[in-house]
C-alpha cells in the first residue's frame, strides 16, 4: 500500500508525534509498504527523502502566529489532489486535526481514498488553546468549543480514527459514537535500548559530573503545555534539604526563556542545566537516562509521552502526575505519583526518590522490562490490519458525509464512481488539479510564501 502522513509541525522541530510516526513508517516500510510525509515547507528542512526510503512532500503555507513552526494553509486541499493522483496513495494518515489534516481530509473525499486519524495530541486542553488565544481565560471558556470548530469538521470526513490512549478512545468514541475508533499504542524502536548495546559518547552539553543518583532529567519540548515550571518550582523547593541535588532539561521550544527567567529568580542557576537540543540518537546511545535518579515531568497534557516511553525502555523510573493519561502508561511498580499540578506534592515526592535509592533501583528494574510493549514491528503490524480494513471498506461501498457526490464532481462527471477511472477521467481530473495547483502557486507569490 502507499500511505499518505499529515504534519502541521516538521522538521526541524521535534516532538513525539514525529518520533512516533517515523518509527511507525520505518517499520511499515520494512512491511513492503511506501510512505509520503506531507509537510509544511520550512527553508530550515528542505530534504525530499528521510530514513532512507520516506518521501518528503513539503506545502508552502504563510506562517503562524499560533506556533513558530505551524504554517497556514488552505484547508480544502485542492493544492494535494496531484501528489495525491501522482503517487497513487491508497489510506491517508493525518497526525492531527488542524489545517494539514483538514486539507488532506477533504482531498481524500474528493478522490475517494479512505482516511484514517490518529488522535496524539488533547489539544482541547486549555494550554494548548492558549497558543492560538493568548489568554488562560479565553481557553477555558473555548475548551468545549474545540470540539465543535475544530474537532468535528475534521472527523465527519475521517473513516476511523485511533488513539494512543484507551481513556482518550473512550473521549472520542462518546463525542462521535458512529465512528470506528480503535486503540492502538505508540511504538519505538525497542532495540536501541537493548542493555547489551556499546554505549556512545555523552553528549558534549551534559557534563558527566551532572549525573547521578541524584540527578533528576526531563527530555521533551519545551513547551509551556508540559508545565516545566511547575518541574523547577518543585525541584527548588526540593534543593532547600537536598541542596546537592541537580535538574536537567533537556529540548528546545517556545517556553525556554520564561523557564530561564524562572530559574533566575528562584536564584538555582548553579543547579538546573539546559541544553538545548540534543539529537535523540545521542541521548540513547550514551545512556544517559540510566545515568539519572528518575525520569521527571508535571505535565497533565499528554496523551502518551514517547520520552516517558523511552525512559521506561531504558530502566529509568518516573516521577509523574497522578492523572488517567499517566498511570495508563506507568504503574506504581516503575514509578511515583504526585497531584497534578501540586507543587509541594511534586517537591516531596522528589525528596522521597533522592532518600530511598534502593526503592529506586527496583522501579528502574520494572521500568525496563516494559520494553516488549512498546516495540514498533508490532505496532506497524496492527496499523497494516487497520489498513486493509480500510481498502475493505472502500471496496464494499463506505463513503463519508457527502463523499461521493464530490468524488463524483471532481474526477467521474456525472456517472456512478467506478473502482477505475478510463484514462480520459483521468487527464480531466489531472487537468483540474494542475490548474489548482497553478492558482495556488499564484497566491503564494502574491503573498511571499
Amino acid at each position: 500500500m502507499r500511505i499518505g502522513f499529515s504534519f502541521d509541525i516538521f522538521y526541524p522541530e521535534t516532538n513525539g508525534v514525529i518520533t512516533a510516526t517515523i518509527n511507525l513508517a520505518i517499520n511499515l516500510i520494512k512491511l513492503g509498504h511506501e510512505i509520503w510525509f506531507f509537510v509544511p515547507d520550512n527553508k530550515a528542512f528542505q530534504e525530499d527523502t528521510i530514513e532512507n526510503g520516506i518521501h518528503i512532500i513539503h506545502i508552502k503555507g504563510m506562517p503562524s502566529t499560533i506556533y513558530k513552526s505551524m504554517r497556514m494553509i488552505p484547508f480544502y486541499g485542492w493544492y494535494l489532489y496531484p501528489y495525491l493522483w501522482k503517487y497513487k496513495i491508497d489510506i491517508v494518515h493525518n497526525t492531527s486535526p488542524w489545517l494539514m489534516g483538514w486539507a488532506m481530509n477533504h482531498a481524500a473525499r474528493r478522490l475517494h481514498i479512505p482516511s484514517i486519524a490518529t488522535h496524539h495530541t488533547l489539544i482541547d486542553n486549555p494550554i494548548y488553546i492558549k497558543y492560538a488565544l493568548k489568554s488562560d481565560k479565553l481557553s477555558y471558556a473555548a475548551q468545549d468549543a474545540i470540539w465543535t470548530v475544530v474537532f468535528n469538521p475534521f472527523y465527519r470526513l475521517t473513516w476511523m480514527a485511533t488513539a494512543p490512549n484507551r481513556s482518550t478512545c473512550r473521549q472520542i468514541s462518546d463525542k462521535f459514537p458512529l465512528l470506528d475508533v480503535r486503540y492502538i499504542s505508540n511504538g519505538i524502536d525497542t532495540d536501541k535500548f537493548d542493555p547489551e548495546l556499546e554505549e556512545t559518547p555523552l553528549p558534549k552539553q551534559i557534563p558527566p559530573t551532572w549525573l547521578g543518583n541524584k540527578t533528576f532529567l526531563y527530555i521533551g519540548r519545551i513547551g509551556y503545555e508540559k508545565s516545566i515550571d511547575v518541574t523547577v518550582e518543585a525541584f527548588s523547593k526540593c534543593l532547600e534539604k537536598n541542596p546537592d541535588a541537580k535538574l536537567i532539561l533537556v529540548g528546545g521550544g517556545p517556553a525556554e526563556e520564561s523557564l530561564k527567567r524562572q530559574i533566575e529568580k528562584l536564584n538555582i542557576e548553579k543547579s538546573v542545566l539546559m541544553t538545548g537540543l540534543i539529537p535523540n540518537a545521542e541521548l540513547v546511545g550514551s545512556k544517559v537516562l540510566t545515568k539519572v535518579c528518575a525520569f521527571a515531568t508535571a505535565s497533565l497534557s499528554e496523551n502518551q509521552a514517547i520520552t516517558v516511553i523511552e525512559a521506561l525502555c531504558a530502566g529509568a523510573p518516573i516521577l509523574c502526575a497522578n492523572i488517567e493519561n499517566m498511570t495508563n502508561l506507568v504503574d506504581s511498580e516503575e514509578g511515583w505519583f504526585f497531584r497534578g499540578g501540586d507543587i509541594d506534592d511534586m517537591a516531596r515526592k522528589m525528596d522521597y526518590i533522592l532518600n530511598h535509592p534502593e526503592e529506586r533501583d527496583l522501579k528502574a528494574k520494572a521500568a525496563g522490562k516494559k520494553r516488549i510493549l512498546f516495540n514498533g514491528m508490532n505496532v506497524a503490524r496492527e496499523f497494516e490490519k487497520t489498513y486493509k480494513d480500510l481498502m475493505e471498506m472502500k471496496k464494499n461501498g463506505f463513503f463519508v458525509e457527502k463523499g461521493k457526490e464530490k468524488a463524483e464532481k471532481y474526477y467521474y462527471g456525472p456517472e456512478a464512481v467506478r473502482e477505475k477511472p478510463t484514462k480520459r477521467e483521468i487527464k480531466k481530473a489531472q487537468k483540474l488539479a494542475s490548474r489548482d495547483m497553478k492558482s495556488l502557486k499564484k497566491k503564494s507569490k502574491r503573498t511571499n510564501i
